[in-house]
């Protein structure tokens, strides 16, 4: 991009020169220097480089090159502000967004213990109608803790035929949740 190329020393030079006329801007426009002056300084160096290098601006003096470009980046500025996403509605969890009205922590439901433990019975459910007996037996050792080495011995198999079994329930599992 343009504006990224480093500026010439005789350009610096010229740029410190005038680098008045950014304040001399900013208050004649009645804008914060906290807030705005990182808006138009790089407008303003812009302006500098183009005076310099572009010929036909020489026809002009440099104070009106640099405020219509300063002024053009304060536009930018506020057209920017006003879209949507700078302008989006933010919603705490702890505010009521209409006067007698729930504030949304109070809207969302607190963790039911007596609810999951339903669900994944209902899960298992669903899975025993899916997979062996065995692959039953496998999970009910893995929800208990057992690793794969401990269910192979119990079950009276390999670690590599559990693994196996274990990948068939989880497919099963992933088509009971997603199928």
């Amino acid at each position: 991009m343009k504006s990224e190329i480093p500026l010439t020393p005789e350009q610096r030079l010229f740029a410190e020169e005038h680098h008045d006329l950014v304040y001399k801007f900013l208050r004649k426009k009645q804008l914060s220097i906290d807030e705005f002056y990182d808006v138009v300084i790089f407008a303003y160096l812009r302006s500098v480089r183009c005076f310099l290098t572009e010929p036909k601006l020489k026809q002009y003096s440099f104070t009106t090159i640099s405020w219509k470009m300063m002024n053009g980046a304060v536009s930018n500025y506020y057209r920017a502000k006003k879209t949507k996403k700078h302008n989006a509605l933010v919603l705490s969890l702890h505010a009521t967004p209409y006067e007698g009205s729930y504030a949304l922590e109070e809207t969302i439901p607190a963790p039911n213990p007596y609810m999951r433990q339903l669900e994944e019975q209902l899960l298992l459910h669903d899975l025993a109608k899916r997979v062996s007996r065995q692959q039953m037996n496998i999970v009910r050792l893995k929800s208990c803790g057992y690793n794969d080495r401990d269910i192979a011995r119990r079950q009276d198999t390999t670690i590599e035929h559990v693994q196996m079994l274990l990948k068939e329930v989880r497919r099963a599992l992933l088509d009971i949740c997603y199928g």
